[in-house]
């Protein structure tokens, strides 16, 4: 059985609360999953500021402060994966739930293992917004009661970054109106397009001197200095990346990175070896795919171009290529991240 929360509607309340008490019931293993797709996650977040949180059974032999913190785990947790599934179409109204849901998790003391996790899932749902105004918010939350968390640091690049974040990072909806507005607003700010990269660089550079960190705060400050056309000191950036990680997508990143760099430089040799590098750790991959294949029509080597393109086109799988999903950052680790904080929901 499914159950998902009306937009909009007289019962939503009664409805929101019934949809509480199933996902506790789940958590425990009790019941089957339960859809929380929501269309108004305002609406969400009015509903859960209303509820009572004793509608969550909790078991009558569990003391008073333990049946509390049972509680707040759920509700917490609970606004945290609604938030998660519109994130990507609703930005906006999801980084109001995840506050909502935040000031729960950050007023709590003693802080503990489960205030920390549910901070980085909540991470990963902001970048993968790709909403910065958003997620300088949040962090500037999050640092206040875990200033040690290397996570935290790396987003501070994260936030500039994603303000010159492209339309293709972009879905559809809201997120489109938002990148919209934010454009327009930089328009009406002369510079800050290039102010926000400045700030970036100097984020990255701060965050790659962790070293549970360098790899990718170095390869996040080399393309940052790539929009920049800012090729010798990309390249110069991004040499040492591979001695610092075995992440596939950090290392096929670098390699996507390092060939626009030599292709500004007009070192083609070494751009394509770059991207025949990238091929090798993520083969088809659109990115390094397409610029291979763009070399080869503007440089004189088109017969390798078609052969590229049929396959690519036999066998496109968008999900080969970190590129796609460069700009959404700890988005690829939401689904571990919520996972941990599953678990600790579970420990009654």
């Amino acid at each position: 059985m499914c159950a998902t929360v009306p937009a909009g509607h007289a019962q939503t309340q009664a409805a929101t609360a019934d949809l509480v008490a199933q996902y506790a019931e789940w958590t425990e293993g009790k019941r089957g999953p339960v859809d929380l797709a929501a269309s108004d996650l305002d609406a969400v977040r009015r509903e859960l500021s209303r509820l009572d949180p004793s509608v969550i059974a909790v078991q009558a032999s569990v003391a008073p402060e333990r049946a509390r913190e049972i509680r707040r785990r759920v509700l917490t947790t609970f606004a945290l994966e609604v938030a998660a599934l519109g994130s990507t179409r609703h930005a906006a109204p999801a980084g109001r739930l995840v506050e909502w849901a935040c000031a729960y998790v950050r007023t709590h003391t003693p802080l503990n293992e489960f205030d920390s996790a549910w901070q980085l899932a909540a991470l990963s749902v902001l970048e993968g917004a790709i909403d910065s105004h958003a997620l300088a918010e949040h962090v500037g939350h999050a640092r206040a009661v875990f200033p040690s968390e290397p996570r935290l640091v790396l987003a501070r690049g994260i936030v500039e970054e994603q303000f010159n974040a492209p339309a293709e990072a972009y879905v559809r909806g809201e997120a489109a109106a938002s990148l919209q507005r934010a454009r327009e607003a930089a328009v009406r700010a002369e510079g800050e397009s290039y102010r926000a990269s400045e700030r970036a660089l100097a984020r990255f550079q701060e965050a790659a001197a962790d070293n549970s960190l360098r790899a990718e705060a170095l390869l996040r400050a080399g393309h940052v200095e790539l929009r920049l056309s800012r090729y010798d000191a990309a390249l110069t950036t991004m040499k040492d990346i591979d001695r610092h990680t075995d992440d596939p997508a950090i290392l096929f990143l670098a390699s996507l990175f390092r060939g626009i760099a030599y292709e500004g430089r007009a070192r083609l040799d070494e751009a394509r070896q770059a991207y025949e590098s990238a091929l090798k750790i993520s083969p088809n991959a659109h990115s390094a795919t397409l610029r291979l294949a763009a070399m080869g029509f503007r440089y004189g080597h088109g017969d390798d171009s078609p052969v590229l393109l049929e396959s690519l086109l036999r066998d496109s799988d968008p999900r080969r290529d970190p590129w796609w999903s460069y700009y959404a950052a700890d988005w690829r680790f939401y689904y571990p991240r919520i996972a941990r904080v599953r678990a600790f929901v579970r420990m009654r």
